[in-house]
């Protein structure tokens, strides 16, 4: 059986097509993430919530910021409670570097406990 080269150019280009076809398929049915959306957070554990309650309170968080979970009512700063564009990443930031007259946490605080109160402050303001 002989083919030309015309006709093994065709049948080449027609299953790269069909490659491209089955991956591009099995791709897209790999993963339910969508990457435009944030991780899910892992919920805090008890003893994490009450670490980052004590430590809302001892750096003194609450008299210039609302949080009813950690008994936070200040009016200064913006309130917590029921802010719904506060992200993990973003309450991160504004603890480590400051912003305004938010003073600058990083140094004081360790980079695990601005973890957790982070995520500890985007659980709780919902509540």
């Amino acid at each position: 059986m002989s083919v030309s080269v015309k006709s093994f150019g065709k049948l080449a280009l027609a299953a790269l097509g069909a490659s491209t076809v089955v991956i591009g398929v099995s791709g897209a049915m790999a993963t339910d993430v969508d990457p435009t959306q944030p991780a899910a957070v892992e919920p805090l554990t008890e003893e994490q919530a009450d670490a980052s309650r004590t430590l809302f309170s001892q750096y003194g968080c609450g008299s210039c910021h609302a949080l009813a979970d950690a008994n936070g009512y200040g009016h200064i700063g913006p309130s917590l409670d029921g802010n719904d564009t506060l992200s993990v990443d973003y309450v991160k930031t504004i603890v480590s570097n400051g912003q305004g007259a938010m003073p600058s946490f990083g140094g004081m605080v360790s980079d695990e406990e601005i973890e957790t109160l982070a995520r500890y402050i985007v659980e709780k303001k919902a509540d």
